[in-house]
């Protein structure tokens, strides 16, 4: 079947309309009817929305549309047997054989190595509070975790560059490198994050030569693009002081990005407990560090993109860990009551803490076995109450 049968026949079995189908991958009807047509093919972050969309494995679908492409440039051109038996060597790595079905496992199975990994970490958590810190490489952990079993992630990514203690989750010498391997982690948390979650992405940049990189949208522009996320908000951290810095030439930097991104537009989204915390803000500015404009009414308006909230310095040497605001805000708007709660760059651990305050599950990674202890000792367990 092809690839536009295909998503004719899902839209049939869903009852959906190709106008519904073209306003939620954010195309006109007729460009979506040339879809199912095969007359052109949508992106690759069309597909994965529309995988979402119909309740199908989106894998499959991406496949099937990779395939569709290949068809498409050989399917009447008279060598398409041959170059279809050559794409199938290319893929393998050998020779292409018409081989029983138990056979090509067997030959599966010698040149796969690597052992199944076992996705079960959620289910290990139970309904402890207490923050569950791995010590390791996030990519390599989050394949442990459970498909769509998380509710929020909020993280700051190694920044690149300027970290260079050793002890950094990511170790890309280049630019392209760490895009490359930042995403690797992004398609994890695609995976493992609910219809309805949010992943929150904290972001500096970097500037070389006196220009400034451009990291953060490099970023995000490819989980977009690629990974199907949607973008709701960028906010911009204003972080009021930064080291000194001695450049003639250009504006001192005093603020990063916190993307809000989603996989689904029905996401959850507490906006009565977020104005009501940015009230509670307001009048608690002194032990908050945070400056954020309260409006009329009990609750506040609704909140801007642009947070004003100190850095916050830490006991070790060239770390700063995230301001509790920078993290409390997010999950108090879309993290659910009983809630799941992932960090995948957790250093100290301020994520998981804030999340064992408001009474959610978290887990917490790093690859710092040290900042593990750290964020462990952190943690003290609550009272248990008789009543």
């Amino acid at each position: 079947m092809l690839f536009s049968d295909k998503i004719r026949q899902l839209r049939l079995e869903s009852g959906k309309r190709q106008k519904d189908l073209a306003k939620a991958i954010g195309v006109d009807v007729p460009a979506y009817s040339r879809y199912e047509h095969g007359e052109r093919r949508p992106k690759r972050n069309q597909v994965l929305r529309l995988a979402r969309i119909f309740k199908t494995d989106p894998d499959e679908l991406v496949a099937m549309w990779l395939a569709d492409e290949a068809y498409s440039h050989i399917a009447n051109d008279k060598m398409a047997t041959r170059a279809a038996t050559l794409l199938q060597e290319m893929l393998s790595g050998e020779e292409a054989v018409d081989a029983p079905a138990s056979e090509a496992q067997d030959t599966a199975a010698q040149h796969d190595d690597k052992p199944a990994v076992a996705r079960n970490m959620v289910t290990k958590l139970g309904r402890s509070l207490m923050p569950h810190y791995v010590a390791g490489d996030a990519a390599t952990v989050m394949a442990t975790i459970e498909d769509e079993s998380i509710d929020c992630i909020v993280t700051t990514p190694p920044y690149w560059r300027r970290r260079t203690q050793g002890t950094e989750s990511i170790t890309a010498t280049t630019k392209e490198e760490f895009v490359a391997e930042l995403l690797q982690t992004m398609a994890q948390a695609w995976r493992v994050l609910k219809p309805k979650g949010s992943l929150w992405l904290n972001m500096g940049d970097d500037t070389t030569d006196g220009f400034v990189q451009g990291i953060p949208w490099r970023v995000l522009l490819q989980m977009m693009d690629a990974q199907g996320w949607r973008l709701v908000n960028e906010v911009v951290w204003n972080k009021t002081t930064t080291s000194p810095q001695g450049s003639q030439d250009h504006l001192r930097k005093v603020h990063e990005f916190m993307f809000h991104m989603v996989k689904d537009e029905d996401f959850y989204y507490n906006d009565e407990e977020l104005r009501r915390t940015f009230a509670l803000i307001q009048r608690n500015d002194d032990k908050s560090h945070a400056r954020i404009p309260r409006g009329k009414g009990h609750q506040g308006q609704i909140p801007s993109d642009v947070w004003t909230i100190g850095v916050q310095r830490s006991g070790i040497a060239h770390y700063c860990v995230a301001p509790d605001m920078l993290y409390r805000l997010p999950l108090v708007a879309t993290c659910p009551h009983g809630g799941i709660v992932l960090d995948p760059y957790c250093g100290t651990g301020t994520a998981c803490k804030i999340a064992y305050e408001m009474n959610l599950r978290s887990i917490g990674i790093d690859i710092n076995p040290d900042y593990i202890k750290k964020a462990v000792a952190s943690t003290e367990a609550k009272p248990l109450s008789l009543f």
